[in-house]
C-alpha cells in the first residue's frame, strides 16, 4: 500500500514542502544527500541545519527556507516548490530581492553577519525545464531527486513515506519518451495526466530541427474556463528588434525596433487541434489598447507603420502562394496562421516534417519582408 497515494497528497505543494522540510530536519541521510547533491553544498554533514516552510516576508511566502551554519560559513537556501502549478506572478523575482533575503536572514537567527551569508535559490519542479522568472534561481526537478536522493532513511516510518513518494514520482515520469514512429495524436490525446501530455508535447516541439535559424525558445500552457492548450513560441534572432518597450513616468517608449515576431504553436488537448499563428507584437508584449493609451502617438506610429508594412508584404505573399493551410489575419498581435489537419495515422516524424515545411514557407516570407522594410 502506498501511503502517499492513499492520502491523495502527491501533488499537494504545501504538504510535500512539509515533507521535504521534515526530512531535512529529521533524517541525516536525507539531509546530507539533499544538501550535497541538490543544493550543491560541500560537506553537508558539517552544518547545523534548520528547515522551515512558509515564512512570511513583505514580498511573499517562500515554500521552504533552509538555514545551515557552522563556525566558518552560513548559507540560506530558498526553495520555491512547484508540482502542477505555474509560478505565481514574478514569485522568484520577488524572492531573490535583497529585502526578502534580509528578512529571511533576520528570521533565521544566524550568528554570522548578513553580508557574509551565502544564498542559494532553487526552483523545484515536477515539469522539466520549467523556467523561473528570476535568473538567480536554478531549476531542479523531482526527477533529480529520484536520481540523486533515492536513499534509505534511518527511521522506518519516514523511510516508508519517502519511499512511497519516490514511487509515485517514478510512476509519473514513466511513458514520457516519444518515438518517431508513434502516432502523434495517440501521443498527445491519450487519456492520462495532462501534465504528462504536456511533457510529451515539449519533447516533440524540442525535436523540431530547421535549417533556417528557427528555434523553440519558450514552452508553456495557456487556457481558462476548463480549457487548456500547450504552446510553443518559435522564432529566430533576426525576428526581434534591438529595443524593448520601456515604461517611464507611466508612458511606454515604443519604436519601430520594439518588435517581436514569432510562431506561437498551440495544441488544444480538448479539441485535438494544432495551429501555428504568426504574431507580430511588442517586446515585451503589451496589449494594443494599453499601448496606444500609454505611448506617445508619434512613437506608436513608428511601431504601427512598420508592422503594417511587414504585414502587407506577408499577406501579398500568402495570396500568391494560394495555400489553404496558410491564412492571413488582421488581429492586434496575429498577422497570419498555419492551420494543419492531422490525420489519425500521422506519425511524430511526419508531423514534425509537415510543421517544418510550412514554417519554412512562412519564414521565408517574414525574412524577405524584414529586408524590404527597414
Amino acid at each position: 500500500m502506498n501511503i502517499v497515494e492513499l492520502l491523495g497528497i502527491t501533488y499537494k505543494e504545501d504538504i510535500i514542502s512539509n515533507l521535504i522540510a521534515g526530512l531535512l530536519n529529521e533524517s541525516q541521510n536525507f539531509r546530507i544527500n539533499f544538501l550535497e547533491k541538490i543544493a550543491k553544498v560541500q560537506n553537508g554533514d558539517l552544518y547545523n541545519v534548520k528547515a522551515k516552510t512558509r515564512i512570511t516576508t513583505s514580498v511573499g511566502i517562500p515554500d521552504i527556507v533552509i538555514a545551515i551554519e557552522n563556525q566558518e560559513k552560513a548559507i540560506i537556501i530558498i526553495i520555491e516548490n512547484k508540482l502542477k502549478a505555474e509560478e505565481g506572478y514574478e514569485q522568484t523575482k520577488r524572492y531573490s530581492q535583497e529585502i526578502c533575503k534580509k528578512e529571511l536572514y533576520d528570521y533565521s537567527n544566524i550568528n554570522m553577519k548578513y553580508e557574509n551569508v551565502e544564498f542559494k535559490l532553487i526552483f523545484l519542479t515536477l515539469i522539466p525545464e520549467q523556467i523561473p522568472t528570476s535568473q538567480e534561481f536554478i531549476n531542479v526537478t523531482y526527477n533529480d531527486l529520484i536520481d540523486k536522493v533515492n536513499i534509505k532513511l534511518e527511521d522506518d516510518l519516514l523511510n516508508k513515506i519517502y519511499s512511497d513518494f519516490i514511487d509515485t514520482l517514478n510512476e509519473f515520469y514513466k511513458g514520457l519518451d516519444v518515438r518517431e514512429d508513434d502516432k502523434v495524436l495517440d501521443v498527445l490525446c491519450e487519456d492520462i495526466d495532462s501534465e504528462k501530455i504536456y511533457i510529451r508535447f515539449m519533447n516533440i516541439m524540442r525535436g523540431l530541427k530547421t535549417n533556417n535559424g528557427l528555434n523553440v525558445y519558450y514552452l508553456g500552457k495557456a487556457g481558462g474556463k476548463g480549457r487548456v492548450s500547450f504552446i510553443a513560441q518559435i522564432s529566430k534572432d533576426s525576428w526581434c528588434g534591438n529595443e524593448e518597450v520601456n515604461l517611464k513616468d507611466d508612458v511606454y517608449k515604443v519604436s519601430d525596433q520594439t518588435f517581436d515576431i514569432h510562431f506561437e504553436g498551440s495544441f488544444d488537448i480538448f479539441n485535438k487541434k494544432i495551429t501555428l499563428p504568426l504574431h507580430y507584437e511588442t517586446d515585451p508584449y503589451i496589449p494594443k489598447d494599453k499601448l496606444i493609451k500609454k505611448s506617445k502617438p508619434e512613437d506608436y506610429k513608428k511601431y504601427g507603420d512598420k508592422r503594417d508594412n511587414i504585414k502587407e508584404i506577408i499577406h501579398d505573399k500568402i495570396d500568391k502562394l494560394n495555400n489553404s493551410n496558410i491564412k492571413k489575419y488582421n488581429g492586434s498581435n496575429q498577422i497570419a496562421s498555419i492551420n494543419l489537419d492531422i490525420d489519425l495515422n500521422v506519425t511524430v516524424r511526419e508531423f514534425k516534417e509537415v510543421i517544418i515545411n510550412y514554417m519554412d514557407k512562412v519564414s521565408t516570407m517574414v525574412d524577405e519582408a524584414l529586408i524590404l522594410v527597414k
